[in-house]
């Protein structure tokens, strides 16, 4: 027989969102749908109401921390929130409780768990337990957790009902042709110094800080916007998303951003026509952000060796990309410090990558148009080598936890 519940494997851009909007159409029963950010709940009430269903706005209730739409009103055939919504056991306000009550009370058709992965494995099953569905469907670009609660999650959804291949689907014109690239960046003398006289937990700080990562991130920046691309630089650390951005007077968000501020950033990104070509991103920007005109992405840092970030990551420009004949029409790039821990842990999220079959390459240098290597800048200490700026992105490095709080709050 046909297994009633469990996993599809969508790449980013391949059209999970459709494949969950289908299933609840195809069903023609009361729906909830569980995301991971309200960010992803707006996209979700968009398409729902958008071509392809005729659902109302007033059948749909979107259950969030935030606004206050769903108050006073009765629960609709459509439920849309997010997991921590569901999960919270902490003392709710009694419209939240009665609201939780209504949808215990109901037995739902189906239940759409978007970017099931990320959920959190130990509490997932109060999702369940709170909102109990005949159906369970879960939707993620890839069933890779580093802490392997993957199969804790296989246990209470049920099996992999569909995998697609990332590249057979390139092939045929459905996702963007990616080339992926590492650049060794070296440490300048000043934070090689410092790397190897730190303590191991402050070392992460420096590779991360390393100020030829900066230098690498301007060369690439203004070489793919003067070719006319869109550009989004990731770090999971603020620290180089303020500064960077800052200093080169690009726009970024981060998740203490509130729902307007990224809208409208997102919005100018979006716009073919606004100046806004690079958009610095935090993790918020990992999943549940449709950015379908990102061609180039360029990571500062990730979290060790997380394949479930560069998974995330490398979806952001997975969307087709029409009128390019190239080989390849994306370009995923990841910043590395060189001779530091940070190289190993690149080895781990690498394999990953060639493993799915992409095409992989090293850069150790990168030259301008004089072809001159950007890294053997003032004698080998790159462009930022004994300037003041090298000089700020080691305070920023090394500082205390309460201090670098104080001055990403006031940037």
């Amino acid at each position: 027989g046909r297994a009633r519940s469990g996993f599809i494997v969508l790449p980013c851009g391949a059209g999970k969102t459709l494949v969950g909007i289908s299933a609840v159409a195809n069903i023609k029963k009361c729906a909830a749908v569980i995301c991971n950010t309200s960010m992803a709940v707006t996209q979700w009430k968009q398409q729902f109401m958008s071509t392809w269903t005729d659902v109302k706005e007033s059948d749909i209730t979107c259950f969030l921390s935030k606004g206050d739409e769903w108050k006073g009103k009765p629960l609709g055939k459509l439920l849309i929130t997010t997991y921590p919504m569901i999960m919270e056991r902490a003392k709710r306000s009694q419209a939240g409780q009665d609201l939780i009550s209504q949808i215990k009370s109901r037995i739902w058709g189906i239940i759409v768990l978007d970017e099931v992965h990320l959920s959190f494995a130990d509490k997932f099953w109060q999702v369940l337990d709170v909102v109990k569905a005949r159906c369970k469907l879960g939707l993620t670009a890839t069933l890779v957790r580093e802490d392997d609660k993957i199969k804790e999650l296989k246990n209470l959804i049920g099996p992999k009902l569909y995998e697609a291949d990332w590249q057979e689907l390139a092939r045929e014109g459905f996702l963007a042709r990616v080339q992926c690239v590492e650049v060794w960046c070296p440490m300048s003398p000043l934070f090689m110094r410092s790397y190897l006289e730190s303590a191991p937990r402050r070392r992460k700080d420096l590779w991360i800080m390393n100020p030829n990562k900066l230098a690498a991130v301007e060369f690439l920046v203004h070489y793919w916007e003067a070719e006319g691309h869109k550009i989004i630089v990731f770090s999971d650390d603020l620290r180089p998303v303020a500064a960077y951005s800052n200093h080169m007077g690009r726009p970024c968000m981060t998740g203490d951003d509130d729902a307007r501020s990224r809208e409208e950033v997102l919005g100018k990104f979006r716009d073919p026509s606004s100046d806004v070509k690079t958009l610095f991103m935090s993790s918020v920007g990992d999943a549940a952000i449709d950015l379908p005109d990102a061609s180039v992405i360029i990571q500062i840092s990730s979290n060790f060796g997380s394949r479930q970030k560069e998974a995330q990551r490398l979806g952001r420009i997975l969307r087709p990309k029409p009128g390019s004949n190239a080989e390849f029409n994306a370009h995923f790039y990841t910043l590395v410090s060189r001779d530091t821990q940070e190289m190993y842990y690149s080895t781990k999220r690498q394999r990953y990558l060639v493993d799915q079959g992409y095409a992989f390459k090293v850069v150790t240098k990168l030259e301008d148009a004089q072809g001159r290597d950007i890294f053997s800048h003032t004698k080998g200490a790159g462009k930022y080598g004994g300037t003041e700026m090298e000089k700020e992105l080691l305070q920023l490095a090394i500082e205390d936890r309460s201090e670098r709080k104080r001055r990403y709050e006031e940037s």
